[in-house]
Order: C-alpha cells, then sequence, then structure tokens
C-alpha cells in the first residue's frame, strides 16, 4: 500500500502508524514459530516499507502532505526510530496553513500542490511490482486535511480508477474544535462517498471515552487517542494467515455494495502497557460476544458506544437477553493469536441472521484470523462494521453545518476562495442521501 498523509492529524496519526507496526515487528513473544513469524514479517515490511537506509531504518512507503512545517518537521527529525520517512517525499511548501477553511485547502492548497502529490505518488508506485491500492489518513475537521485531501482522491480516482482507496477519516469532537469544523466535515465527507472504496470512520469523542473509560487515563492527549486509532487499524490490515486476503479482498467484503462505503471499527480488548501484564485474558467467546453487544442501538443520542467502553464480562456475556441490534450491511472479524483445542474462535454470535437485512444473501459475515500475537496480546479483535448506526455521527455534524447555513455563518470564509452555495447545497444533498440510505436499513425483525 501506498500511505498519504494529509494535515497535522493525518502526519501525526501515520507517524503513531508506522512506529506502530515496528513495535509489532519488535513483539518479544509473537506466539508462532520461526518461519511463520519471519514470514508475518516480510509481508508486514512489504505492506508497509519500501527499502532500508545504511543506518538500518525501514523507509515508510509513505508520501507526507502539509501546508505547515511544525510538525511535519518534528516527526522526521526523529532518528532513534527504527524507521524513517523519505525526505523526498515530504511535501510541506509553507503558506501559513489552509486557515481551517476547505475551500482553500481545496481550490488553492490543492491546486498549488496536486502535481508534485501525483509525480511523488507515479514515482513511489513506479517502484512496485504488486500495488495494493491506497491508504490515506486525514482529520476532517481542519483545511488541510479536508480541503487537499478531497482534492488529491478526486485526482487519484481519476488516474487509477480500478486501485482500491481506502481513507482513513478522524471526525471531529461534536462539541467543537473549530466554527468551521461542520462545514469542512460535510464537504469531506461528500467528496470521499462516491470516490474512495472504503472510509474508515474515526469518532474524536469515541476515542476520548476509551482513553477514559478502559486505559483511565487522566491526561488525554491526541497521541493518546491516535494510538488506539493505529491499533485499531493495524488489527484490521496487518498480515493475516491467508496471504489473498489483501486490502482489496477487505474492501470487497465490507464495503461491495457501492450506497454503503462507510465503516466503524470496534475493537477488544484494551488495556494500558504499563497493566497489560496483569490483565486476564478470556476466551474468544467472550470477545466475540462482547464485540456484537457493541451494535446495540443506543436507546439515546447522548449515548455513546455503551458495550464498547466496557471491559468484557465473561458472565454477563452468556446472557440471553433480548437486545435489538444495528442491522448490518457487512461485518468483517479480524482476529489475532492462538486458538487452542478447548478455546476455538466460534463465530455464530455474528452470523446470526437477525443482524443483516434481508436483501443480503451472500458473504454478509466474513472471518479472517492470524495465530502471531498481535502487540504483545495474547488475543486482539476488531471487527470491522458497515452498519446503520453509521448514519448517526454524520447526522449530527449535517444538522450543525446546515444550521450555520442557514444562518449565513462563516460563508463569506468559503467564498472568498470560489466556492458557491451549489457546492453546499451539492454536499449537503450527497451526505443526506448516505444517512437516509444507512437509516432505510432493516433487519429481518424490521428493526
Amino acid at each position: 500500500m501506498l500511505t498519504i498523509q494529509f494535515g497535522q492529524c493525518g502526519n501525526q496519526l501515520g507517524y503513531d502508524l508506522f512506529s506502530k507496526v515496528c513495535a509489532d515487528l519488535k513483539s518479544p513473544n509473537t506466539g508462532v514459530s520461526y518461519s511463520a513469524n519471519y514470514e508475518y514479517t516480510e509481508n508486514t515490511i512489504e505492506k508497509w516499507f519500501d527499502g532500508i537506509t545504511k543506518g538500518g531504518q525501514h523507509l515508510a512507503r509513505a508520501i507526507l502532505v502539509d501546508t505547515e512545517e511544525k510538525v511535519v518537521n518534528k516527526i522526521c527529525k526523529n532518528t532513534n526510530a527504527s524507521w524513517m520517512y523519505r525526505t523526498s517525499n515530504v511535501i510541506c511548501q509553507s503558506g501559513g496553513g489552509s486557515a481551517n477553511n476547505w475551500a482553500y485547502g481545496y481550490k488553492i492548497n490543492g491546486q498549488r500542490l496536486s502535481n508534485i502529490i501525483l509525480d511523488v505518488t507515479r514515482r513511489e508506485i513506479e517502484k512496485l511490482d504488486r500495488f495494493q491500492g491506497f491508504f490515506l489518513l486525514l482529520s476532517s475537521a481542519g483545511g488541510t486535511g479536508s480541503g487537499i485531501g478531497s482534492h488529491m482522491v478526486e485526482l487519484l480516482r481519476e488516474e487509477y480508477k480500478t486501485k482500491p482507496i481506502v481513507a482513513t477519516m478522524v471526525l471531529p469532537f461534536t462539541f467543537g474544535e473549530v466554527c468551521t469544523q461542520n462545514y469542512n466535515t460535510i464537504l469531506t465527507l461528500a467528496k470521499f462517498s462516491d470516490r474512495a472504496d472504503l472510509s474508515v470512520l474515526f469518532e474524536n469523542e469515541q476515542m476520548h471515552a476509551i482513553c477514559t473509560n478502559l486505559l483511565k487515563n487522566p491526561n488525554i492527549m491526541l497521541c493518546d487517542m491516535n494510538s488506539i486509532i493505529s491499533e485499531n487499524l493495524l488489527a484490521a490490515f496487518q498480515p493475516i494467515n491467508n496471504a489473498r486476503h489483501d486490502v482489496n479482498f477487505l474492501v470487497s467484503k465490507v464495503a461491495a455494495h457501492p450506497n454503503f462505503r462507510f465503516v466503524t471499527v470496534k475493537s477488544t480488548p484494551h488495556a494500558s502497557e504499563t497493566s497489560l501484564q496483569y490483565e486476564s485474558t478470556y476466551k474468544w467467546n467472550v470477545y466475540i460476544r462482547h464485540l456484537k453487544q457493541t451494535l446495540r442501538i443506543s436507546k439515546s443520542q447522548m449515548e455513546l458506544t455503551n458495550i464498547q467502553l466496557k471491559v468484557p464480562n465473561p458472565i454477563l456475556s452468556k446472557t440471553t437477553v433480548s437486545h435489538t441490534y444495528s442491522p448490518c450491511v457487512s461485518n468483517v472479524l479480524v482476529t489475532r493469536g492462538r486458538s487452542m483445542e478447548n478455546d476455538v474462535v466460534a463465530l455464530e454470535d455474528l452470523q446470526e441472521r437477525h443482524l443483516y437485512p434481508e436483501w443480503i444473501t451472500l458473504d454478509s459475515f466474513t472471518h479472517m484470523h492470524q495465530e502471531r500475537r498481535f502487540l504483545n496480546r495474547d488475543k486482539f479483535l476488531a471487527l470491522v462494521t458497515n452498519n446503520s448506526e453509521i448514519h448517526k455521527p454524520l447526522d449530527v455534524y449535517a444538522d450543525k453545518a446546515w444550521n450555520s447555513y442557514k444562518c449565513a455563518a462563516f460563508l463569506h470564509q468559503y467564498k472568498q476562495f470560489g466556492l458557491e452555495e451549489d457546492d453546499f447545497l451539492r454536499a449537503f444533498a450527497k451526505v443526506e442521501n448516505v444517512v437516509q440510505e444507512y437509516k432505510s436499513l432493516k433487519n429481518d425483525n424490521g428493526n
């Protein structure tokens, strides 16, 4: 894959992601044979890295794009890491940022940098014998990641029509980071909804809550939230036992329907590194039932992730209490760790027919497994889920943006860089169509 990191968030997240890849490779207890670990290591390096320096550092297969130098300079100066970025792949023509303005990022900086980004992209792809696809990292709140990212996803889709484009999009806190974040988010979602083959959504609120409730972190920083996002991404995208299960395979399973291209990732168990060795490890069925419970429909809009913010409970997981579950277009379960004779990975909980609408007849559920331990954990599970609850955060940002739009709030900031009211209306219509598609999903019980 070729990773392209956009803006402050995308570059910070990318740095954490590649650092965790190396940490995973260095795990002292892999739980598998030398040959199995060697194969895993080779597949990992092939997926994420491109060569090695004279000093023994792996070179990340990534392009860094930003319009401010501070973050990029900081992560590129880390000489103690076992990996590094190619300086020739850093595209940072400092222009004071994009002013938290999607239009400035899209219309001005995007057009200014697009040819340079495409040239570096072509150069990186030409070096590959087998190109799996693009992996884009960005935030929807600011101007650079959202604006330049949206401009580039259009150009990449036009030039590489058959190659998978997977985007990781970090959604802002709903109570506000910047005054223009809701406009930026809607405009970004609209562009990615039909250009990216798959968009993995992460809500800052949810990541913050996981740090608070599960990791018991009293002083949460952005790097802590990025750490959770990176773990979720790697749990889904790191190599698994069957080599044919590449990025294209995952996309085909989780986002096969063109109207449903957004997913979220539920994962378990979570524990801080300091307490990891003291945490109880349960059987696979406890974790799988816990992940199924994360698909329960929230009883109120104020409720966040409910079950996902709790520790798996082996007693409660065995109860047969009836709940309403979110209808799922598809679910891909990735399990990592040893499966023993008395502890097999049982999939019945996520294969139950009531989780999926009647019109979905084939391949609604997929399981992928890797025997090797992940980031020094005995077991780790990720559920990549494409379900109706995805509409909720999109609805919130759309409502907030629409309320601002009705009052013409901040529109002049966008119009001065060439964005017209029709551009906003088309974006609202596109996102509203996505929301309605997800709202209209019904499972076999009519829920």
